[in-house]
């Protein structure tokens, strides 16, 4: 019992020293595993105790180069700023934790080393209060050289941004020089990364039989130093187009007419109230293409389905310009498409009331007629204008001159033989 209190009164002071006095010094973060070309840097720092002084001396090892070492915020005395392989001494007002400086090194080559503070004292009003050194250590290896991104193809859908109907998903890629293999997976998840695992050496493969949606194909390449960066190439399946049936009849007996709703707007120059009518198959819905384009107000839609006869009629009911258009119909059902129709030009104009008139290539291809001349009362008729210095004009002014001025000599000379008789 008495040796039991005497350790027990023996351990009293130490029981009720501050918690981290006996680990008062410097202490030293940063370090473990880089590669050669890596910049890292090493904190050195002083804590555990109140002191307004210290002291200790800095030493980097291994195969690194010194970029720099930074001084903390302490007053250094001269030429004991930290260095390497050199004292720093330092004060500062009376504080438990102190910067003391951080150490950037770049790794040259493999190998390992440390940066240690050894001599370390800590001090307050001359009495020190912590001696305890730091160290931190390093290893430099060689940065692996990982695959790059894997280019991937498709012949079945080579565009991402676009969709396709088919439903077999066809995929290649390129082996670059050093690949032992390949890991990949096809999902609808567009950040999947494929397991650590060699799934194939090949570079295709195919994934028959999938249904809508979007889809991505996920692979990563393997060599010696291990997994390179993930490709993810985008898959779109949309249903099929609609396909045109050569075998089925193309919309005809296509008219253009007025319907009782007909207006003509000569102020605005428009004419609304025009009918399309024709002959479709049952149950086919029918869309009109104009040229220029007739745009439908929002909430009007020209597509119509033939009746069960086969008939149908397309009500222009909103105002359009007036002019030559021209007009093919399609008719659809589902996924199929009839032929397109022939094509019809038409003419409109507000002229007598408003017309339509339906134009043959005869009236297409016709030169306009040439405007008859116009005589207006009161004018003098404009006699056209003589180049003077035409020197053809001028012979045959001249030979025309001549030929009159001979005519007259002859007949003075006629005249006066007459009297001589």
């Amino acid at each position: 019992m008495k040796k039991f209190l005497f350790i027990l009164l023996l351990g009293l002071p130490l029981f009720f020293m501050p918690k981290n006095a006996l680990a008062a010094g410097a202490s030293v973060s940063g370090g473990g595993d880089k590669f050669i070309g890596d910049t890292f840097s090493v904190t050195i720092s002083a804590t555990g105790a109140t002191f307004d002084s210290i002291q200790g001396t800095i030493a980097v090892s291994g195969p690194v180069d010194i970029v720099s070492i930074t001084a903390g915020s302490a007053t250094w005395l001269p030429g004991k700023a930290p260095e390497n392989n050199s004292q720093f001494v330092g004060i500062t007002a009376p504080t438990d934790s102190l910067k003391v400086a951080t150490v950037k090194l770049k790794g040259k080559s493999a190998g390992s080393g440390a940066v240690t503070v050894s001599g370390v004292k800590l001090a307050l009003k001359g009495a020190v209060v912590g001696s305890d050194s730091g160290k931190a250590s390093f290893t430099i290896a060689k940065k692996p050289n990982l695959p790059a991104l894997v280019k991937v193809s498709s012949s079945s859908h080579p565009d991402q941004n676009a969709s396709y109907e088919a439903t077999t998903v066809a995929l290649s890629w390129e082996k670059d020089s050093g690949i032992v293999g390949f890991s990949y997976f096809f999902d609808q998840n567009p950040d999947t990364v494929p397991n650590a695992k060699k799934d194939s050496a090949d570079t295709s493969v195919s994934y028959p039989n999938q249904a809508l949606g979007t889809y991505y194909f996920h692979i990563r390449a393997q060599n010696a130093d291990g997994w390179g960066g993930t490709t993810h190439f985008k898959v779109n399946i949309k249903e099929p187009d609609p396909k045109i049936d050569e075998t089925i009849a193309k919309p005809g007996n296509i008219t253009i007419s007025k319907d009782d709703s007909f207006s003509n707007d000569i102020k605005n120059g428009t004419i609304s109230g025009i009918k399309v009518s024709g002959l479709s198959l049952p149950g086919y819905t029918v869309t009109p293409k104009f040229t220029p384009e007739i745009t439908a107000p929002e909430g009007k839609n020209l597509s119509i389905t033939a009746l069960d006869d086969g008939t149908f009629s397309i009500l222009i009911d909103f105002p359009i310009s007036t002019g030559t258009r021209k007009l093919t119909l399609q008719g659809q059902k589902e996924k199929t498409l009839t032929p397109v129709s022939d094509e019809i030009t038409f003419e409109i104009s507000q002229a007598r009331g408003g017309t339509i008139t339906i134009l043959t290539d005869e009236d297409i291809l016709a030169p306009a007629p040439a405007p008859a001349p116009v005589q207006v009362k009161g004018e003098h008729i404009k006699l056209p204008k003589v180049d003077f210095t035409n020197k053809v004009f001028l012979y045959q002014l001249g030979a025309l001159v001549l030929v009159i001025a001979s005519g007259i000599t002859a007949i003075i000379l006629f005249i006066k033989r007459r009297r001589h008789f």
